[in-house]
């Protein structure tokens, strides 16, 4: 079972994205969340998926 966690917030003018960091038993991936909800996602590292969330606001 995936273990997921925040682990970095961007706040945009009208939305919040937040970095969730989701560690499985082979792997490690990065998605954004918009608001609460699922965005855009499966980084392979915190700073891609960091800049993507920058990039959005």
């Amino acid at each position: 079972m995936a273990k997921k966690e925040v682990v970095e917030t961007v706040y945009g003018k009208y939305s919040k994205y937040e970095v969730v960091k989701s560690s499985g038993m082979l792997s490690t991936t990065f998605s954004v969340y918009k608001n609460g909800a699922y965005h855009r996602g499966s980084f392979s590292s915190l700073a891609a998926a960091v800049k993507a969330a920058k990039e959005e606001t």
